[in-house]
């Protein structure tokens, strides 16, 4: 289920993120083979999703 707009989709067609440190700092990092360790948060495919799910990283970034 995409965490955004929590429509439920098949697992393929969803792009897992886990809690992680990055070039960027630390925040949510995709995992597109789906190994990382932690809890994953899934975001589907349509781009007004991922750029909600980009600002939710940032604003928890900022607390």
């Amino acid at each position: 289920m995409c965490c955004i707009c929590r429509r439920r989709l098949a697992k393929a067609e969803l792009l897992r993120h886990v809690r992680g440190v990055s070039e960027k700092g630390e925040g949510f990092v995709p995992d597109p083979k789906g190994e990382m360790p932690g809890r994953g948060l899934y975001v589907c495919g349509h781009a007004e999703c991922r750029e909600r799910f980009l600002r939710y990283g940032d604003r928890r970034k900022k607390r």
